[in-house]
């Protein structure tokens, strides 16, 4: 009997020491994992490399909801293969060896990656030859990432082939009134019709008004009117963009903006001038130098917005249309494509410039001298005019992205064709730029060297598109 309470001791001491399924800290649950981890926890190794955005392609038919879809589903897409996506490339649960590369050049870059501890997955690059097609160096070419800005050259050769190199936009001027030349007022409304002009600029709003009050316009009784999406000064919205061209004109308006959609009896009404832009040719080359959103998203609307230049992309190169998404023509926000695809749409691009015996400086800027997002870049004296490319930049969509796509000669291997793909994974996006030229510089020298492409005389560094007055008259 004396030993009993030494028992119950023992008893109650083997009792707490028991483990609790239920523990509210969650610690045993781990000896059964949950088939998906929560939001909360971190991602698992097996989770994709890419950056967590993904998105699904217009022609998957959404399931009807389900008890508890939401918890499954995350696994369910990564095996489903019969859903299509243009979800970012998913990394095989299997750590697999890094690819063999060829080239001390990409050797280097992926050496350079790795030892700043970034996932090397997450890195895509695509270089070949022009005259033969020969890949020159790759890795992850077929994966998908987020171009950025790269985009804009997708809608920059979308609209050359729909519209032709030569296309101008007209911006109309008409009215609903009379003017008096004894008041220098226009009774009744100005009626400013968008031909959705990307250029559109301050100076036209200054040069347009000059224009009115040569016809005796200095006040308007009514409103300023404006048909159809507009842009002025880069602005992408048609709000803010009449606003200034309000204050740019100069005319005293004693009437409110109103905005109206096209409509066929506007050509009725008189006609008082017209600004007509310069050539989509030189306007594509000041958009993808300067990297103008506002201009290439109102560029794509003369295509069909960013569903027809994906339909562009897919009907005329080509293209997988479950490896391309295009949310905005300028290449804002979340977009996808290869560095594989890419460098096709770069080749076409300069067949479509060469069939009209252009050439692809007349788009494309040239690094280290026009004025632009390239600078900067490739201006050491070896290096100058040896490449033309546009930029990508994103600070915040997928972690941050980097890219570069164009083209750069060599003394040996001729034109080369080139994507590189960069995600920042939420580190600084100019250390990659700089890690994208030691690439591309090192392919050049690894080739003979650079060799000059294109040259400009400094004067013409500084372009701008020149629109012109046409119509006036009293």
């Amino acid at each position: 009997m004396k030993r009993l309470p030494y028992l119950f001791a023992l008893l109650l001491v083997c009792f707490l020491a028991t483990p609790v399924v239920g523990d509210k800290f969650g610690k045993h649950k781990l000896a059964a994992k949950p088939d998906t981890a929560s939001p909360a926890e971190p991602a698992p190794a097996t989770q994709p490399g890419r950056p967590r955005v993904a998105v699904k392609s217009s022609t998957a038919k959404k399931a009807p909801p389900k008890p508890s879809a939401n918890k499954t589903s995350v696994r369910k897409k990564s095996t489903d293969k019969s859903v299509k996506t243009a979800s970012i490339h998913r990394a095989p649960a299997v750590i697999t060896p890094l690819p063999k590369f060829s080239g001390s050049a990409l050797e280097e870059f992926a050496h350079r990656l790795q030892t700043e501890g970034r996932n090397l997955r997450l890195h895509g690059v695509y270089v070949e030859r022009w005259d033969t097609g020969q890949a020159v160096a790759q890795l992850n070419e077929k994966a998908v990432f987020n171009p950025a800005s790269v985009i804009k050259l997708a809608t920059t050769l979308a609209a050359l082939d729909r519209l032709g190199p030569q296309h101008r936009f007209r911006t109309e001027f008409r009215t609903t009134g009379h003017i008096n030349q004894q008041t220098g007022e226009l009774t009744g409304n100005l009626v400013l019709v968008s031909g959705r002009d990307p250029s559109f600029s301050i100076r036209d709003a200054q040069a347009a008004g000059d224009a009115l009050r040569a016809l005796g316009i200095r006040k308007v009784t009514g409103n300023l009117v404006v048909v159809g999406n507009f842009v002025c000064n880069e602005n992408s919205r048609t709000d803010v963009s009449a606003g200034v061209f309000r204050r740019q004109s100069k005319i005293a308006f004693h009437g409110s903006t109103q905005f109206m959609p096209a409509a066929s009896q506007l050509q009725q009404m008189p006609l008082l001038l017209t600004v007509e832009s310069d050539s989509l040719l030189n306007i594509a080359r000041y958009l993808n130098a300067h990297s103008s959103n506002a201009m290439a998203d109102m560029l794509a609307q003369h295509v069909g917005g960013p569903t027809g230049v994906r339909s562009f992309l897919v009907v005329k190169l080509g293209l997988p249309y479950e490896a391309i998404y295009i949310s905005h023509g300028s290449g804002l926000d979340v977009n996808r494509l290869t560095p594989h695809d890419t460098v096709k749409l770069l080749r076409a691009l300069v067949d479509r410039l060469q069939s009209h015996h252009l050439r692809p400086e007349q788009v494309l800027p040239i690094a280290g001298m026009d004025s632009g997002t390239l600078a900067g870049r490739f201006a050491e004296t070896e290096f100058t005019g040896s490449v033309l490319a546009k930029t990508g930049t994103l600070h915040d969509t997928d972690d941050g992205v980097a890219a570069l796509a164009g083209v750069m000669n060599t003394r040996q291997c001729g034109a080369l064709l080139f994507a590189v793909y960069n995600m920042a994974e939420g580190r600084r996006v100019q250390h990659l730029r700089r890690v994208q030229d030691d690439l591309l510089k090192r392919l050049m020298n690894e080739c003979g060297g650079p060799v000059p492409l294109a040259l400009r005389n400094e004067s013409d560094t500084m372009f701008r598109p020149q629109s012109r007055l046409i119509g006036r008259s009293r």
